[in-house]
């Protein structure tokens, strides 16, 4: 197995120390949590247990169903070995039954383990990594609400399930558009609805999947700082994913937050860079920063997936293709992963390619978490 949280930045002895310290003493935030676990934690036992039939989301939901039966202690090794305080993580919620089942897994899941606890609030955060233990957040995407359908957000929100919501997930909603439709109006009536909604109830606003005029009519109506929690800059790779300098100045302008990827498709062509490594993230990081300041920069991975790349090409790819509102021509590599993060292990690299990079203290706490932290605090509570 390879040595975790070890890419060769050259750092000398002492920067090494102070890079463990700061990612043992900030909280870090991590805006797109696919889990703990990687590819890297499948054993031949594991993957024997897995049904040939599964789809993807039974085979995802698989390491945490064990976890949850006691039979995966490594679970919370693994989210402990991470060094993340807290992640969001959330689901696709199209109707009121939808949000009573992911407000019924979570708690279910919240019950099963002592060292895990909602955050509800942004002193749940700090409570938590106080206490050597971690939180969740819940994000969701409401692809398929309704004008008529508006009081769900309410109640996702009450139930824990939505402390970020998104306009839109790729595709067009009654919202807006999102970021792989081929035309982009902008919010509809309705969208400038929901923003409101959103601001009066405490629920932040989220453009990671929207597309660009969607993203900043949602900045222009938002009374409350607005996120992009998972997403990176065009300017250095342009992917429908990716966010032009408007967008992210439009973003920073409200306060907002912009959690940068780790997913290896949207940061480079795999064609002409077949070996992508934990820095072409940081090229990001250093863009925005640069761009918008480091109090606007934070880290929103959503990868690695915690399956093994031929379930992941077997499941989620034709999933991706067909429901999710991607096309061939984004060129999903759902097996790629970068070298430095290939498992949630080498969480601690951002930290030390921060550090590599010349950041300082302040600034590296603010990107870890502190920025979506202060966020949280102001708009939820």
């Amino acid at each position: 197995m390879p040595e975790y949280g070890s890419f060769p930045f050259g750092l000398s002895p002492e920067d090494e120390a102070r890079a463990a310290r700061l990612h043992r003493d900030s909280i870090v935030i991590d805006m797109t949590y696919q889990g703990p676990c990687s590819p890297d934690v499948w054993t031949e036992q594991l993957r024997a247990e897995l049904p040939e039939s599964a789809d993807y989301g039974t085979a995802a939901s698989f390491l945490l169903e064990k976890a949850i039966r006691g039979e995966f202690p490594e679970y919370r090794a693994l989210f402990d070995a991470s060094g993340a305080t807290t992640g969001l993580t959330g689901c696709v919620l199209e109707n009121a039954q939808g949000v009573l089942e992911a407000a019924a897994e979570t708690a279910r899941t919240l019950a099963a383990f002592d060292w895990l606890r909602p955050a509800r609030r942004a002193e749940d955060i700090r409570e938590a990594h106080a206490d050597g233990e971690h939180a969740l957040v819940g994000m969701c995407q409401l692809n398929m609400l309704r004008p008529s359908d508006i009081d769900l957000l309410d109640a996702a929100a009450a139930l824990g399930v939505a402390h970020t919501v998104d306009c839109a997930y790729n595709t067009a909603t009654f919202i807006g558009a999102g970021c792989t439709e081929r035309n982009d109006p902008g919010l509809s009536a309705f969208g400038n609805a929901f923003v409101d909604r959103c601001n009066a109830i405490g629920v932040i606003v989220d453009t990671a999947h929207s597309g660009p005029r969607t993203t900043i009519d949602a900045c222009a109506r938002s009374a409350a700082p607005v996120l992009a929690t998972h997403t990176s800059a065009a300017a250095l790779y342009a992917c429908d994913r990716a966010k032009s300098d408007e967008e992210l100045q439009a973003i920073a302008a409200t306060g907002g937050v912009i959690g940068v990827v780790a997913v290896p498709f949207f940061l480079t062509d795999l064609a002409a860079d077949p070996a992508p490594t934990i820095e072409l993230t940081l090229d990001h990081i250093d863009y925005l920063v640069r761009l918008v300041g480091a109090e606007h920069v934070g880290i929103g991975t959503d990868w690695p997936l915690a399956l093994p790349a031929e379930v992941l090409e077997r499941t989620f790819l034709p999933m991706a293709l067909s429901t999710m509102g991607f096309r061939p021509d984004h060129q999903l590599d759902v097996a790629a992963t970068l070298d430095g993060f290939r498992d949630y292990r080498d969480l601690v690299n951002i930290t030390r390619g921060l550090v590599s990079r010349g950041y300082s203290d302040q600034q590296i706490e603010m990107i870890l978490g502190g920025n979506f932290l202060r966020v949280f605090e102001q708009v939820v509570g």
